[in-house]
């Protein structure tokens, strides 16, 4: 086009009205199509002038700003598109034609993405590429979560083999001094020293239940999924903790519809989840208080909803909390949340999390429904 504008240029003089409108008809036509073809790309494209104006800016880049830059040429960008580091994008073009800037940023508006924005040099100023790479770092992040579970259970296997043959160990050998002490004929001390070795056999016991709650925790389970609802077992494990609610002061309060869609859902698998989940809960308030349970439902999933009203977290440790052996409790093993959320991702939901310190925590359990309703917009 530039080779088609600058002939145009050269014979401006010798053309007539008629030459001039149908030349120009022909410039407006190319740019056109350089538009049309620009605003079909998935990419943002952004030029800025040398003088920091927006000279350009095509329709994927409107959409991932959520700025109006089709009304905003001629402006300056840092106006334009707000809070972004322009200083650094347009730092580039300063220095010369062979050097670029790459960054990341997170946007919140109009929906939660993050961007990766590729500034290059050219004559008229600086080009801003903008991808949308949310895709890349969730699938990223999953690959990471799963290496991190794999290597956390291999190793709970390889502890738990290396725990279990001196556990065993101890267990015969309790039991082999149990019955040599059946035969001793004080009975006061044969008494004490049976009832000795009982407690260390229970003890032993208590240890081999914990290792086998470990490696059923860490092996993933296989579904059994069958259509049902989520109040069932949400039912069952709020019954389970109904004494509990009274001896620790919490005043329950649950919010259930009275019917919900229907979902696919492993019934002791989602008890499971709901127990953590509620135990938590409970355990972020010692001195008592507030547990609201809700339930409802979208055109794409069901949603169950635990707000307490304890402690809450900070944005670091709320980081860090489906992470494997990761806890703030004394006793905890920083297990349960990361099999929580293992189970709700197997039924194909998502385990969300909000909290604030003092202000409690929300978690939000999403499962889809059984049969999605399509909503139309227009």
């Amino acid at each position: 086009m530039s080779v088609f504008f600058d002939k145009v240029a050269q014979r401006l003089d010798k053309l007539d009205a008629a030459d001039r409108r149908r030349q120009f008809r022909q410039l407006a036509d190319e740019i056109g199509f350089f538009e049309s073809v620009f605003d079909t790309l998935k990419e943002g494209v952004i030029v800025v002038s040398p003088g920091g104006d927006l000279l350009y800016a095509n329709a994927a880049a409107e959409a991932l700003t959520g700025c109006p830059c089709s009304k905003a040429r001629g402006k300056p960008i840092r106006k334009t598109i707000p809070g972004w580091d322009w200083d650094n994008l347009l730092h580039p073009a300063h220095e010369g034609w062979n050097r670029t800037s790459a960054q990341e940023l997170e946007v919140l508006y109009p929906e939660h993405r993050i961007l990766e924005l590729n500034a290059m040099p050219s004559q008229n100023g600086t080009v801003v590429l903008v991808r949308d790479v949310t895709d890349a770092h969730a699938r990223a992040e999953s690959a990471i979560e799963s290496s991190r579970t794999d290597a956390v259970r291999d190793l709970a296997a390889g502890v738990a083999h290396e725990i279990g043959n001196p556990l065993n160990a101890l267990s015969l050998n309790l039991q082999l001094l149990a019955r040599e002490f059946r035969h001793e004929p004080d009975e006061e001390r044969r008494e004490r020293l049976l009832q000795d070795i009982s407690t260390a056999q229970n003890e032993v016991k208590r240890l081999e239940d914990i290792i086998k709650g470990f490696l059923s925790a860490l092996r993933p389970a296989k579904l059994n999924l069958v259509r049902g609802s989520l109040d069932a077992p949400l039912k069952d494990t709020l019954a389970a903790f109904k004494a509990q609610f009274e001896d620790r002061r919490i005043q329950m309060r649950l919010a259930l519809p009275s019917a919900l869609p229907s979902v696919l859902i492993d019934r002791a698998q989602m008890e499971q989840v709901f127990f953590n989940l509620v135990k938590n809960a409970m355990e972020a308030m010692k001195d008592g208080g507030a547990l609201d349970i809700a339930v409802a439902a979208d055109d794409r999933d069901v949603r169950v909803f635990f707000r307490d009203n304890g402690s809450g977290m900070d944005a670091a440790t709320l980081s860090r909390i489906f992470e494997p052996y990761h806890t703030t409790k004394e006793e905890g093993t920083g297990l349960g949340l990361m099999v929580c959320r293992r189970i709700v991702r197997a039924h194909g939901g998502e385990i969300d999390v909000e909290s604030k310190p003092g202000a409690g925590t929300t978690f939000t359990v999403r499962i889809p429904r059984l049969e999605k309703r399509v909503r139309r917009l227009t």
